[in-house]
C-alpha cells in the first residue's frame, strides 16, 4: 500500500487533502493530529474517509509539531483508538499507556532524527513486546552504511514492519519495503508537501518507480544516484521492462563504501546495476572490468552478476557507437562499413570520453582525442589507439563527428560552460554529441542544430541505453516508441 501523510492546520484543508489523496490512488492516509490548530472531530474524519486512516500525533523530538502536554497528546491517541480508527501510531515509550482495543490496529513506532543507532535491533525487539500489529522504524540514514541495519531488520522481521529512512537512501528503503512485503510505504501527496526532505510523491512511486508492479517475486535492477537524470533512467528502465513479460523493475540506491555496496546488491540479488557518472571510474572496486571497460578506459557504467563474480561493462561507448553507426548508415545506405575512416573528435580527457573512443574505434572510425593536458593527453591517446591534438587545434582539424566529453573548467560564476567550444566552426552534416548536456539539452547542442548538424541528445543516449540493458537482462528487444513517449512526457525541452 501507499500511505500519504497529511499534515494540515485547518479542518477544511485536511478534509480536502483526504479527498484528493483518495482520488489519486492512496491506499492509506496518515492524519497528523499534531499539525491541527484545533482539536479534531474524529467522528467527522472517520465518516468522511474513503480510504483507511492512520492517526498519529508527533512530538517535536519525533519531527512533529505537538506543543501541548504529553497527557493531552495521549488523550487524543486514546480517543482515536476508541473511535475505531483503522490504525493509530504510538511511540514505543508510550505504548504501555494506550491499551489495545478491538477494531483498531496499533502501530508501534520508533523515531530517531539524528542517526540509525547501533542498538536498533535491540530497540526493535523491545517494540515487539508492546503487542504491535505493525512496527514502524524511522531513522536518519544519510548513507547506505547507515541504512544497511534497517534493510536487515526489514528482511528478518516476523511482524509487519515499515522502515522509513530520512536521507538520500530513503527512497531505496521505500522500494525495498514493497519488495519485501511491508504493509505500506510513505509518500507525499505532491511536491512541496513532503513530510521530510527527499520523501517521494505518490506520482513518483507509481510512474517513475513502478511501485504497484513490484512484489516479492520481482527481480530488481539497481540504479545508483538521486539526480533527475538517474530518476528518469529508473522510469525509462521500468517502462522498458513493462514491455516484456519479465518480472523485473528498478531499485534506486546509493554508493557509499564499495565493499558494503557489493554486500547489499548481493543480498538483494540484483540482476544488474546501472552506475551513475560520478562512480564509473570506481566500479573496479566491486567488479572485474571486461575488455571494453578495463585500462586504458578504466571505467564502467553497468555491473552484472556472473559465474566469476560481478562484471563491469561499458554501455555508454556501445550506445554512442550504435547511434553514430545508424546516422552514417542513413547517409550511406549501401556502405557496409559506414563509420570506416570517418574522423571523430572526442573533446575531453575524461572517463566518458575514454569510453566512447574505445567503442567507436572498433567500428573503424579514425579517433582523435583533444585535451588541454600536454603531458598525459598524448600518452592516453596512444593507449586508446587515437591521435592526439591540443584543445585549440579542434577548430583547424577536419572531422565528421564531435563528442564533447569534458574540459575546460570556466571560472566560478562564468555561465560560458555550455559553450565549452565556440560553435562557429561547426559545419552542416557533422554529427554532434554533448555528453555534458543535461536532460533538456545544452546551448552548444542548440547552436549545432542551427548550423545544420545532426545532434544526438541525452534522451537518445538514455533510450538506447535502456534498450541495451533490457536486452542484456531479458534477451528481448523492445521498441524505442514507448520509451520516447515516456521521455517526452517527463522531460520538457527548454526553448
Amino acid at each position: 500500500m501507499i500511505c500519504i501523510t497529511i499534515a494540515q492546520e485547518s479542518r477544511r484543508l485536511l478534509l480536502a487533502d483526504m479527498l484528493n489523496a483518495s482520488m489519486i490512488g492512496a491506499d492509506l492516509l496518515e492524519i497528523r493530529l499534531d499539525a491541527l490548530e484545533n482539536a479534531p472531530i474524529f467522528e467527522e474524519l472517520i465518516s468522511a474517509k474513503r480510504k483507511p486512516l492512520l492517526f498519529s500525533c508527533r512530538r517535536k523530538q519525533d519531527g512533529g509539531q505537538w506543543s501541548g502536554s504529553e497527557e493531552e497528546r495521549l488523550i487524543l491517541l486514546r480517543q482515536a483508538v476508541l473511535c475505531k480508527a483503522d490504525y493509530v501510531e504510538i511511540e514505543v515509550d508510550a505504548a504501555d499507556q494506550i491499551r489495545p482495543y478491538p477494531g483498531c490496529q496499533r502501530v508501534i513506532s520508533y523515531t530517531n532524527l539524528k542517526e540509525t543507532p547501533a542498538d536498533i535491533a535491540d530497540i526493535c525487539e523491545e517494540m515487539k513486546t508492546k503487542k504491535p500489529d505493525v512496527l514502524k522504524l524511522t531513522c536518519k540514514a544519510r548513507t547506505p552504511e547507515e541504512a544497511w541495519p534497517l534493510v536487515q531488520l526489514l528482511a528478518k522481521s516476523t511482524i509487519p514492519t515499515v522502515v522509513v529512512g530520512l536521507g538520500r537512501p530513503g527512497l531505496m528503503l521505500a522500494i525495498l519495503d514493497r519488495k519485501i512485503g511491508a504493509p505500506w510505504t510513505l509518500a507525499a501527496l505532491e511536491k512541496g508537501m513532503e513530510a521530510y526532505p527527499g520523501q517521494p510523491t505518490i506520482s513518483d512511486l507509481e510512474n517513475l518507480y513502478a511501485y504497484r508492479a513490484i512484489s516479492k517475486s520481482t527481480k530488481l535492477i539497481g540504479v545508483t544516484g538521486m539526480s533527475e537524470k538517474d530518476q528518469i533512467l529508473c522510469g525509462l528502465l521500468n517502462a522498458g521492462f513493462s514491455e516484456t513479460p519479465a518480472p523485473t523493475r528498478c531499485w534506486p540506491l546509493q554508493v557509499g563504501n564499495w565493499k558494503l555496496f557489493r554486500k547489499i546488491i548481493e543480498a538483494v540479488k540484483l540482476q544488474g546495476v546501472a552506475v551513475e557518472d560520478d562512480f564509473i571510474e570506481n566500479v573496479h572496486e566491486a567488479a572485474f572490468l571486461d575488455e571494453q571497460a578495463r585500462a586504458p578506459v578504466q571505467a564502467a557504467d553497468w555491473m552484472s552478476p556472473g559465474d566469476q563474480g560481478w562484471r563491469g561493462s561499458n554501455l555508454l561507448g556501445e550506445v554512442t557507437a550504435k547511434l553514430f553507426l545508424e546516422v552514417f548508415q542513413a547517409k550511406e545506405p549501401e556502405n557496409p562499413q559506414p563509420l570506416k575512416d570517418k574522423t571523430i573528435v572526442v573533446a575531453g580527457d575524461t572517463a566518458p570520453g575514454r569510453m566512447v573512443v574505445a567503442r567507436l574505434k572498433e567500428q573503424g572510425a579514425l579517433m582523435i582525442l583533444a585535451s588541454k593536458d600536454r603531458q598525459n593527453g598524448p600518452r592516453l591517446a596512444v593507449a586508446l589507439g587515437a591521435r592526439f591534438i591540443l584543445w585549440e587545434a579542434i577548430y583547424q582539424t577536419f572531422h565528421d563527428g564531435l563528442i564533447v566529453a569534458g574540459e575546460p573548467q570556466p571560472e566560478e560564476g562564468d555561465d560560458s560552460q555550455e559553450l565549452i567550444l565556440h560553435p562557429g566552426y561547426l559545419r552542416q552534416g557533422m554529427v554532434v554529441v554533448d555528453l555534458q548536456a543535461g536532460l533538456r539539452g545544452s546551448k552548444f547542442l542548440r547552436e549545432a542544430e542551427l548550423r545544420g548538424c545532426k545532434t544526438l541528445t541525452t534522451g537518445d543516449l538514455l533510450v538506447e541505453k535502456v534498450r541495451l540493458v533490457v536486452s542484456r537482462v531479458t534477451g528481448l528487444e523492445i521498441s524505442t516508441t514507448p520509451l520516447k513517449e515516456k521521455w517526452n512526457q517527463w522531460v520538457s525541452v527548454e526553448e
